[in-house]
């Protein structure tokens, strides 16, 4: 009864999922690459068989979605501030430098992130090697290097979930009954065994120090900055207003930790709204749709930036599903009034959810001052 819902299903297309949180997934991230597919007429098209167009439509898909970033002002400035970070903990100073990614969700904090990771994987993977090594049981060796590692905050963590999220991360064996101080210095030790460079620790808004729990959490991470030569660099949504910089330890992750705010783009100048217009366009580029007019998109850039909010998460949503729409369709050309009003279901939504959003944070702070 519901066969025709399913007509314009893609099947052909193969889900790519990193898991970050496993050394596994992340450098198979890391390594992946999706090169952008060659330029081709509409007819060089469709004389392909259909094999050839699934597989370039799969390359066009990976290349938009993984492959494609747009070097954006926020990001540069978080990659900026990273390497500071890195610099000054080169020193024996014993004040670890770090990096704290915050703003909305849909700004590119998390993508910012993985990029940098990722480029430095990269960058230091193929000057030193990142091959694994069995040893002579036939278990991978902690002396393989990993420069990077990509950590989660769990909910409701304590100080021993995120230590254990860590271990996880390497794929070490540990037992649920191991003492929180013999996890800890597993973990310090293995990251020390495989140089690692740069610790993400993602989702940081999950840590509010009004409670006491997340308190030992923030001292755990610091133990960890102090053992291991990583640099931390935090990412999380609106962490000033979670609870993050509560308390004394909240003065000292203050203290040690460059806060890099991702907002969202602002067209209420000359220069502003120019660099949106390079978002735009770059964005259309990275489709590679066959009869897209250019810069199109562009003709629009104040109507897209209305309806997002100045979002280039949910900016890029709504084309790339344009684009998919266009390529599945076969009119390789973007909808334009179909990609406005998807903007503007989603405004509508995310207005619902900030409303919600203030006021659960508002109940949360009354109950924490009458407790």
């Amino acid at each position: 009864m519901l066969d025709d819902l399913f007509d314009d299903l893609d099947l052909e297309t193969p889900t790519l999922e990193f898991d970050y949180a496993r050394k596994e997934g992340w450098a198979q991230f890391a390594s992946f690459d999706a090169s952008q597919p060659v330029e081709m007429s509409m007819g060089d098209y469709e004389a392909l068989s259909s094999t050839e167009r699934a597989l370039y439509n799969i390359g066009r898909e990976r290349f938009m979605t993984v492959e494609f970033r747009v070097a954006t002002p926020s990001l540069r400035k978080a990659a900026k501030a990273i390497q500071n970070a890195m610099a000054d903990n080169r020193s024996p100073d014993a004040s670890k430098s770090g990096v704290i990614i915050s703003g909305r969700p849909g700004y590119g904090k998390t993508t910012a992130v993985l990029e940098f990771g990722r480029a430095l994987e990269r960058r230091l993977g193929s000057h030193f090697g990142r091959h694994a090594k069995e040893n002579e049981d036939g278990e991978e060796d902690e002396k393989n290097f990993i420069p990077v590692a990509y950590v989660p905050v769990p909910t409701h963590a304590t100080a021993k979930t995120m230590i254990s999220k860590i271990l996880d991360f390497y794929g070490a064996i540990y037992s649920q009954t191991t003492r929180y101080e013999t996890l800890l210095a597993r973990a310090t030790s293995i990251m020390r065994k495989v140089g690692t460079q740069l610790v993400i620790i993602d989702d940081i808004h999950r840590l509010d120090l009004t409670y006491r729990h997340n308190e030992q959490v923030a001292d755990a991470l610091k133990e960890v900055s102090e053992r291991c030569p990583g640099t931390m660099v935090y990412a999380g949504v609106d962490v000033a207003k979670n609870g993050l910089f509560w308390g004394s330890r909240g003065e000292q992750i203050m203290a040690r930790f460059e806060v890099v705010q991702f907002d969202r783009y602002r067209v209420d100048s000359a220069e502003g709204f120019a660099v949106w217009g390079r978002v735009v366009a770059e964005l259309e580029s990275s489709l590679c749709l066959l009869q897209q007019p250019h810069l199109e998109l562009v003709s629009i850039a104040k109507e897209l930036h209305e309806l997002s909010g100045g979002s280039i998460g949910r900016l890029a949503k709504a084309v790339r599903r344009g684009a998919r729409d266009a390529i599945g369709n076969h009119t390789e050309r973007l909808d334009l009034d179909l990609i406005l009003a998807n903007l503007a279901a989603g405004r509508a939504t995310a207005r619902w959810v900030e409303d919600e959003e203030g006021e659960r944070r508002v109940r949360r702070r009354h109950r924490t001052q009458v407790g």
